[in-house]
This record gives C-alpha cells, structure tokens and sequence, in this order.
C-alpha cells in the first residue's frame, strides 16, 4: 500500500525497500512512498506521476546521496526517488 509523508520527510525517512515520489506544488510537497515489488503500489505511483507528468511537471530521479541523477519522461519504478516540479518559466 502507497503511504503519503509530511513535507519534512527526506529519503532517510524512507523504510527499506521502499521508494519516494516526491511532488513539489505552490502548497509544499506531497510525498508518496510505494514498493516497487507490489503491482498495486506501483500503478498507483505511476497513475500520480503520469497525471502530474500531464500537467506539465518535470520529474528527476535522485541518487542515494540526494543529488539530481537525470530527468526522466516515463514512470521508473525502481527509481529511488522521483521529484516532480514545475517546469521553470523563463523571459
């Protein structure tokens, strides 16, 4: 089962095994934490990252050591951790 964290949850936070999409918005984040071994975890990640994907946000798959690794177009369940954040305006 998917569990949502508090903004203040970082990938420490994490229990083993698991892994963290992490959704940045005007309001904070909205952390959800699935297991990439169970189906029902992984198509409710990727449901919310498709439709955030939708929406126009960017997402970036997060090392171990939190540094940006790479963004990405498609759902990776096994990504570690996935930030979805909106797409820089620039003038």
């Amino acid at each position: 089962m998917t569990t949502t964290l508090n903004a203040e949850a970082n990938l420490d936070d994490v229990p083993e095994g698991k892994h963290m999409l992490s959704i940045l918005d005007a309001s904070g984040d909205q952390r959800i934490i699935w297991d990439p071994d169970n189906a029902d975890d992984v198509a409710h990640a990727k449901e919310t990252f498709d439709s955030w994907i939708k929406k126009g946000r960017r997402a970036f798959s997060v090392n171990k050591k939190g540094e940006k690794d790479q963004q990405i177009r498609e759902f990776d369940p096994r990504a570690e951790k996935v930030i979805l954040a909106p797409a820089l305006v620039g003038g």
